[in-house]
């Protein structure tokens, strides 16, 4: 497993804050050492201490998690000899030895943190060897000897200090990499993510492509042959002139708010709470029903609106078409986990059970199946139609 690669600079923030930590609480623990208890046997420890902690404040403004592999291994490799040096002068880092071999999970492969946990352990043992017969002779002088005798004793101290190592050397690192892990998975599903939300746009905007295509293409003939019948009645039949251009201008009308609507949508400036009122306000000017709004729908999704909107459309072209209504109802419900849109009229009505031959009703479902959502349709004959969309949040 590599090292990670992505730019994270929280990731350095928090690594650099936990180690800014450590080195403070080891600056007051060897000043509380030198001002309460005095040690005469390691003379100015505080200070060699202190000039360690410096060295390591200053590396922790480096971390080159971003820069090649060589000055990733040479900034561990400075830090882990540092803590055997200050070893050396019985100077305790230990804590900050674990921290380190933790940040070099992130720093360097698996294979590569294993040698340094192996060589590392190699030189902690070598810095206990050389430091025992030092610490024999200091300690001997002031404990009585048998008694000293009795606590001192090299091999269990070796050995104590080499499992102790190992043990929590091998939890850190499992503690390391798990974070590593966690991190590259997270990593790997935001960019998933924003993968399938790219292919989604570009479906959805192919998809809108092919709206405009097939609702555009049936007007623009429509409207074709509107014009050419006008040119072709415009001398015989005068009326029958003016009843064709009237219509072809109702056309280009709705070819160009169809156009508006679909450049909106691609451009992601498409707001449903606007366009449905848009929507209403065009159906009141060519119908006298009545028509109750009550909607108020938080920003969603650009397909999430796109297809809300083409729903409802649909909805009021089949009303219009079909219902023989004088009342309209359109209202919609905010829940934690959903959006509710409800689509009632007072017209005749129809038999839902039965087949049907039309491509709205099986559109709208279409529609509704890509949100993952469901659609209800509640009618009969002269009791009016209610259509009720779910499409979760």
């Amino acid at each position: 497993m590599n090292s990670l690669t992505l730019p994270s600079s929280s990731l350095q923030r928090t690594l650099r804050y936990a180690e800014w930590a450590l080195l403070l609480m080891m600056l007051l623990l060897y000043g509380i050492d030198q001002y309460f208890y005095k040690i005469q046997l390691l003379p100015n420890l505080f200070f060699k201490a202190a000039i360690f902690i410096v060295l390591f404040f200053v590396l922790s403004f480096i971390f080159p998690l971003e820069r090649p592999h060589w000055q990733r291994r040479v900034y561990v490799a400075i830090e882990i000899v540092l803590i055997l040096i200050a070893q050396l002068l019985w100077i305790d880092f230990d804590i900050l030895l674990y921290f380190f071999l933790i940040k070099s999970c992130f720093l360097l492969s698996r294979r590569e943190v294993f040698f340094t946990v192996i060589s590392t352990g190699v030189g902690y043992l070598f810095t206990v060897l050389w430091t025992l017969p030092l610490l024999s002779e200091q300690f001997a002088e002031i404990i009585r000897p048998n008694h000293w005798e009795e606590l001192y004793q090299p091999q269990v101290m070796v050995v104590s200090s080499l499992i102790q190592y190992i043990g929590i050397s091998l939890f850190v690192i499992l503690l390391g990499f798990v974070i590593v892990a966690e991190r590259r998975s997270r990593q790997r599903a935001e960019a998933l993510s924003q993968e399938i939300e790219s292919l989604a746009a570009a479906l959805e905007r192919s998809r809108i492509a092919r709206d405009i295509h097939d609702s555009l293409g049936h007007s623009l003939t429509t409207l074709n042959i509107q014009l050419e019948l006008a040119q072709a009645m415009g001398q015989r039949n005068p009326d029958h002139a003016n009843q064709a251009l009237n219509n072809a201008r109702q056309l280009a009308s709705q070819c160009l708010e169809a156009v508006r609507q679909a450049v909106q949508t691609v451009r992601e400036e498409f707001n449903l709470t606007t366009a449905l009122q848009k929507l209403i306000d065009q159906v009141r000017q060519t119908h006298t029903f009545t028509i109750h709004v009550e909607v108020n729908l938080p920003p969603l999704t650009l397909q999430t609106s796109h297809q809300l909107y083409c729903v409802v459309q649909e909805g009021f072209t089949n009303i219009q078409k079909h219902a023989h209504a004088s009342r309209i109802h359109l209202r919609s419900q905010i829940t934690s986990e959903a959006i509710f849109l409800e689509l009632e009229d007072d017209g005749q009505g129809f038999d839902p059970t039965l087949p049907y031959n039309g491509y709205g009703l099986k559109g709208m479902q279409e529609r509704v199946h890509l949100l993952g959502g469901q659609l209800q349709i509640i009618s009969a004959i002269g009791k009016g139609t209610r259509i009720r969309v779910m499409a979760p949040l």
